[in-house]
């Protein structure tokens, strides 16, 4: 079994971030944004949903 990846975010201080990465995204919960894969999929989940609120409504 491998080790668990360090997120390596770049840092205001100009270095790398030396966090744990969460399981399953390559940042940790600081620096996992939108734009990271686990953002887009909840976002994309999200929006399905209140489409799908939206539809039942009419």
């Amino acid at each position: 079994m491998g080790t668990q990846p360090k997120c390596g975010a770049p840092t205001k201080t100009g270095g790398s971030c030396r966090r744990l990465a969460m399981v399953g995204t390559s940042r940790c919960q600081l620096h996992q944004g939108e734009w990271s894969a686990y953002g887009v999929a909840k976002r994309k989940a999200d929006e399905a949903k209140k489409k799908l609120k939206q539809r039942r409504k009419k």
